[in-house]
């Protein structure tokens, strides 16, 4: 990975004079990049950052794209006999008609029934039992009736039907030769038989020369001048609104760079957006929009509504970058939510103690004051379906009267509240001798005041997150320091968010083309905040599932999963 800045680039325009303030100001923050910008004003305070990626007139040169087209193998008709036909239905009968999307490959959900076996399961899905066993580490256990199992839907392959041409005889005119033509079919294709699709990467048809990426984000250009650059002040990043959301672009930029370098080629056109809808509204007649590939929103709610409404109706796929509500991929198939919902911690919180806990017995600590009441009950049902054995208690006291000696004993606590937290870590901490616990707290316990260090590390206390950095790790000291020599600054969580973001879509984009959603679960790296684990119902968008566990130890927080 590489965290070099880009070289030089010329610029399409000259900026405008009555916009120099705002290239003023952003040169002011950044001396050692002196960006250059071209602000095109669509209105009133209203600007336009249009950042064109080329590197000289050679990069003009774009490579004519040839569509592929396969017409290969010939179709046999194969008659079976009846014993086969009645072993083929069964097999069918038994296959599930549930499909969902993990990190962009399709599984069916299988329910297990009373008498299956793994053998019968796999031939039922044309996949290996190893690969069944692969997907789903618990069956090492024994099946149980109920159990759900992941199934690669890959193992069933769409059918492709043959067009067969009809070969009409003419005679030529001038030797009065009979000559074959194949101007007609036997019959038209079916509009609805499926074809079978090319691998992702080999499909080069939504691939391009050149893409085009929107940014938009609330830069509040018009308050520019009200900045004072002589004299900013140690606290003006906090308080100034035209400040707070410039993190983000700049670790966005960070990873454009690293990526151009391997080839990537973007138009990039950066939007000032702020909460005016009126603006935001007058912004999506801008006629480039329709000619997006892509578009990354880190918007106020309203607004990214009406930018997703707009992406979906010209078919741009859109990202959100930081809301939590799920409720934005409702019916709209272009979206992707990176940030993951509290309601899916629950599925991942459970896969994970499968694999590392599933020894011991699981208690779900319910606490009155939690927001979310129905938390533990969705993870209780998780586990079981995991076949775990798990049990909600009501309180740490319950908890403990049936902890056992004989058994590892996990403990999840629902609590958001710093007095009872630290009240029950400390009485867990005095029990450490008699049983072998292991803790498990919710995403804000490390940022929460009062607790104690040493009892978490003693508890093999893990926390669940979807935005902690690990300052050790290799490749977020390089980034630290490449911001730092850049832009003169640490950098803020908005900039780690920005550098992730353009990284991972920007490298699909690249990879896949335009039509990322199918193959965006090829795309495997290694980010610098949470990692990406994308999961789609029928007629929504995308939304990351992805929480990375963290676990004390050695008196720092290690990452688990």
């Amino acid at each position: 990975m590489n965290f070099e800045s880009a070289p030089k680039r010329q610029f399409n325009g000259k900026p405008d004079t009555e916009r120099s303030r705002s290239v003023l100001i952003i040169r002011f923050l950044h001396p050692s990049t002196l960006l250059r910008i071209q602000l095109i004003g669509l209105f009133g305070v209203d600007s336009i950052l249009n950042f064109i990626f080329f590197k000289g007139p050679g990069d003009q040169k774009i490579m004519k794209k040839t569509a592929l087209f396969l017409l290969s193998g010939v179709f046999f008709l194969v008659s079976f006999s009846a014993v086969s036909q009645t072993t083929q239905e069964q097999l069918q009968q038994i296959r599930s008609k549930v499909v969902e999307v993990f990190e962009g490959k399709e599984y069916y959900i299988h329910t297990v029934k009373r008498g299956q076996t793994l053998y019968r399961i796999s031939k039922a899905y044309n996949v290996d039992v190893d690969e069944l066993i692969r997907e789903n580490p618990q069956v090492k256990e024994g099946l149980k009736a109920d159990q759900k199992l992941r199934i690669p839907a890959a193992g069933l392959k769409p059918a492709v039907k043959e067009t067969k041409p009809v070969v009409k005889k003419e005679k030529s005119v001038a030797t009065n030769e009979k000559v074959v033509t194949t101007t007609d079919t036997l019959f038209k294709p079916d509009s609805t038989v499926q074809v079978e699709l090319l691998p992702c990467g080999k499909d080069t048809t939504t691939k391009k020369a050149i893409y085009q990426v929107a940014l938009m984000l609330p830069l509040y250009l018009g308050e520019v001048d009200q900045l004072n650059a002589e004299d900013p002040g140690p606290d003006i990043f906090e308080t100034s609104k035209s400040l707070q959301f410039l993190p983000f672009y700049e670790g966005f930029r960070l990873a454009l760079d690293s990526l151009e370098k391997t080839g990537l080629r973007i138009k990039l056109y950066v939007y000032d957006v702020d909460k005016d809808t009126a603006r935001t509204r007058q912004l999506l007649k801008k006629p480039e929009l329709k000619s997006m590939d892509l578009i990354f929103g880190l918007l106020y709610h309203r607004n990214f509504q009406m930018v997703a409404a707009f992406a979906e109706k010209n078919k741009i796929n859109i990202v959100n970058p930081v809301s939590e509500r799920s409720d934005l991929v409702t019916g709209n198939p272009y979206v992707f939510k990176v940030r993951p919902s509290k309601r899916t911690q629950a599925g991942q919180l459970a896969a994970f103690m499968a694999q590392s806990f599933y020894r011991g017995q699981v208690f779900i600590i319910r606490n009155g004051q939690y927001a979310d009441k129905d938390a533990p009950e969705r993870l209780k049902k998780e586990c079981q379906d995991l076949n775990m054995n798990v049990q909600i208690v009501e309180g740490q006291e319950a908890a403990i009267g049936r902890l056992s000696k004989e058994k590892d004993n996990f403990l999840i606590c629902f609590s958001e509240n710093p007095a009872y937290t630290i009240d029950l870590t400390r009485r867990m901490y005095e029990l450490r001798n008699e049983y072998n616990l292991v803790v498990v707290g919710l995403p804000d316990w490390p940022a929460m005041e009062g607790l104690e260090t040493e009892y978490l590390v003693t508890l093999k206390t893990h926390v669940m997150s979807a935005n902690l950095i690990d300052y050790d790790n290799l490749y977020v000291k390089k980034f630290v320091r490449q911001y730092q020599n850049t832009y003169k600054s640490d950098p803020s969580l908005l900039a780690f968010q920005g550098f992730d973001m353009s990284l991972y879509f920007l490298t699909a984009l690249k990879n896949f083309g335009t039509n990322i959603q199918r193959c965006l679960g090829e795309v495997k790296m290694n980010l610098l905040q949470n990692n990406f684990d994308f999961s789609q119902k029928k007629g929504n968008g995308f939304e990351n599932q992805h929480w990375s566990i963290y676990k004390y130890e050695n008196y720092k927080l290690v990452k688990a999963n």
